[in-house]
């Protein structure tokens, strides 16, 4: 089955499909699922041990943990509200929302509150806190070490009276803080649910220690919410008896201030401040919208110059709305398409060809001077909003100036006016708050209670040997999961067809199935025997692209090319012989890798004279040719490894003995040494008409890649395209689209 070159498969892969400017397809940065899970089945001992090293250090870790025993209190917090008398209250009572619980539980973890808390304790139970306090615990060596070298110094430098009391104030300072930080670590606070109910647990190595916590804190917090609102309400009280006489005065110079600045101002200014702020604001709306107008003028008149400078006479097609355009582009692109019909069996010479180029240029300076034409209408367009909107502008300012002339004027009077009606609101509050707050002093309660009471616990709450383990488990299991799928992801090598034409911005030309082949030979006798078959199908595919079969082609010379060694360009190179041979063209594979000089090591025929000899200048080119290969193919190769050879290769020399061998033969197939590590591959890169680079899936770096790729067009050398070889068929199923009909199963 012989496929044309100009043929794509069936999802639009192939030469009328290639991506020239390198942009992505859609999922050329996709996640190979497959791939995945066969990453992750690899790399499951890697999972499972991860696994069990967690459990065991969780293990080992509750092994060390002392036991720690947990009491926990609860308070409500009050909804209802309490009314004595009157709706209003000197002290509200809380209206309870998610910010009000959240302050509520900073109250209870505040270093106030807990000060308070220590200083209860101590008082009912002396010793109790120094089962958490950090001095009274065992001391390390630097600890030790520390305190020595002051006790020293104490000895050196006897202390005063006045020092020893000063020091004995940092001392219950210092404990004081160490207890507050003590109790913050061992007391959790949380709300329960969507409850207003907080939640007090203290959690220590004492049972005792940890239930009088929980229930100290709870009791000292209902008491000092108690007494900061009695202390508030009598507060309160005293205070608005001071301001009522305070705010008698101030009404009344208020009002005559108010009254002598109101006639002041009417005699001064005869216009309304509410008309200029209409008209102020019908000018902000006008000159926006003559900005919008501006920009969106200037934004389409830049677009339409920048497309006229980068030619993208389509895109203006689409952006201009014009018949004469439209009309011009169709015409521009049926020329187009008349002369790649002609440019697939003439060269730019041809008469059709010239004819069609000129009248191309004939529809571009058409297209050019309507581009021109819409381009001076938008710069007119242009300007007028610019006026318009500069005109706008000025009206603006003036209005502005008008109206900040008459608002500085009136200022002062509403300032007056506030500050009166500010003290009468305020008097009249206050004489009816004062009866009030007499009689709401006795009427002050706390907004929370306790519903539940911190109780002894009995057995210890931390820590839990079975879900630490668990967790452990779960941990280990998870970052070695990690680990593999980052290993999996993270392999710098390419992988899908799209990903390599995506990055290099070549088309994939073909792609050749793995196969376990114990040398080319066998290689060779597949293609002979399967002359349908998987391997012959790519390299079918490979020929058509190159267009090596067609029967009206030029002979050409391709090389054949790699970024490092062992990517198959010899396997693939002498099994594109054998299919080229197959369409009946004269076929010659010279093996320029005369460092390697595989192909001889494989096949060991009897040569004559070698292609070493033939660099030297000691033998023709006809007696170097070795014709009885046995594969339907001619080879020029050399008789042994010759480095010294490669050095004296060049490109004028390399391209006049192709040219030579055009006579002939059809097709002239380099073997090429890699491009990275061997210098001499640019020098067969010069020599040859075609270039192809071959990339092994999920083998070649893509660095690698990309460095030869980059190397050649540093030379000025193009790529006819990439080859992907040994490729798993399951791996990469749009590989074999164009097999419809044959096993691509991979062996």
């Amino acid at each position: 089955m012989v496929m044309s070159s100009e043929m794509p498969d069936a999802f639009g892969r192939g030469v009328l499909s290639r991506n020239p400017s390198g942009r992505a397809d859609s999922d050329g940065d996709g996640v190979d699922l497959n791939e995945l899970g066969r990453g992750v089945w690899r790399g499951r001992y890697v999972i499972v041990a991860a696994a069990l090293a967690g459990a065991i250090l969780a293990g080992l870790a509750v092994n060390t943990v002392t036991p720690r025993y947990a009491a926990m209190t609860q308070l409500l917090l009050e909804s209802r509200e309490r009314r004595y008398i009157t709706n209003e209250q000197v002290v509200s009572d809380l209206k309870l929302n998610d910010q009000v619980v959240a302050s509520e539980i900073s109250i209870l973890r505040s270093n106030v509150l807990l000060e308070d808390v220590i200083a209860r304790i101590d008082a009912e139970a002396p010793g109790a806190l120094d089962a958490i306090d950090p001095a009274m615990q065992p001391d390390s060596y630097l600890d030790r070490a520390r305190d020595e070298a002051k006790a020293l110094v104490r000895r050196v430098l006897p202390a005063t009276d006045t020092a020893d009391e000063a020091s004995g104030d940092i001392t219950r300072r210092a404990r004081l803080e160490r207890l507050t930080w003590a109790i913050r670590r061992n007391v959790e606070i949380w709300r329960d649910g969507d409850a207003y109910i907080i939640s007090v647990m203290a959690s220590t190595v004492d049972p005792q220690l940890s239930a009088l916590l929980a229930a100290t804190i709870a009791d000292r917090y209902i008491a000092l919410q108690l007494e900061g609102r009695q202390q508030t309400a009598a507060q309160a009280t005293e205070w608005i008896e001071n301001r009522v006489t305070d705010l008698r005065g101030q009404v009344e110079a208020a009002e005559d201030a108010v009254e002598d600045y109101r006639a002041d101002l009417l005699t001064t200014h005869g216009t309304s401040l509410d008309i200029i702020t209409q008209r102020m604001g019908s000018l902000n709306d006008e000159l926006l919208r003559a900005r919008i107008d501006r920009v969106s003028a200037e934004a389409r008149y830049q677009e339409i110059s920048r497309l006229m400078e980068t030619g993208g006479y389509e895109a203006l097609g689409s952006t201009l709305s014009s018949e004469t355009i439209t009309e011009l582009l169709q015409r521009r692109v049926e020329i187009r398409r008349n002369d790649a019909q002609w440019a697939n069996s003439f060269d730019e010479t041809h008469p059709e060809r010239l004819r069609l180029k000129r009248q191309l240029e004939e529809v571009d300076r058409a297209l050019t001077g309507e581009f021109q034409r819409v381009l001076d209408a938008q710069r007119n367009e242009v300007e007028i909003t610019r006026i318009r909107e500069e005109t706008l502008s000025d009206d603006l300012d003036a209005v502005e100036r008008k109206y900040l002339s008459i608002s500085r004027s009136a200022i002062g009077l509403r300032e007056l006016e506030r500050e009166a009606q500010a003290a009468r609101n305020m008097y009249t509050d206050l004489l009816n708050r004062y009866a009030e707050t007499r009689t709401q002093e006795n009427f002050q309660h706390a907004d929370a209670r306790i519903v539940e009471r911190a109780t002894v616990p009995g057995a210890p709450a931390s820590p839990r040997p079975k879900l630490m383990i668990f967790l452990g488990l779960l941990v280990g299991g998870t970052l070695g999961l990690g680990y593999v799928l980052f290993r999996t992801l993270m392999r710098p090598t390419y992988r899908s067809l799209s990903g390599i034409e995506a990055e290099t911005g070549l088309p994939v030309l073909s792609a050749v199935p793995t196969r376990k082949w114990r040398s080319t030979a066998a290689a060779l006798d597949e293609v002979d025997r399967k002359p349908m078959g998987p391997v012959a199908e790519s390299l079918r595919k490979l020929r058509n692209e190159l267009a090596l079969g067609s029967e009206d082609a030029d002979p050409v010379s391709v090389a054949l090319m790699s970024a490092l060694p062992g990517e198959g360009k010899t396997t693939t190179t002498l099994l594109l012989a054998r299919l080229a041979e197959m369409a009946d063209k004269l076929v010659i594979v010279v093996d320029c890798d005369m460092r390697q000089n595989s192909i001889q090591s494989e096949f060991n025929w009897p040569l004559t004279h070698d292609f070493g000899e033939l660099i030297r200048g000691e033998c023709g080119l006809l007696d170097t040719i070795y014709t009885d290969t046995g594969r339907g193919f001619d080879a020029l190769v050399a008789r042994a490894p010759q480095p010294d050879a490669a050095d004296l290769l060049s490109s004028e020399w390399l391209h006049e003995v192709l040219e030579r061998l055009k006579d002939f033969y059809d097709v002239i197939l380099v073997n090429c040494p890699a491009t990275l590590p061997a210098a001499d591959a640019l020098v067969v890169a010069r020599a040859v008409d075609q270039r192809v680079m071959l990339v092994r899936h999920d083998h070649t770096p893509r660095s690698a890649v990309q460095r030869a790729i980059g190397l050649l067009e540093h030379n000025g050398l193009d790529s006819r395209g990439v080859v992907m070889t040994q490729v798993d068929p399951a791996r990469v199923p749009q590989a074999y689209l164009y097999e419809y009909g044959y096993d691509v199963k991979a062996v």
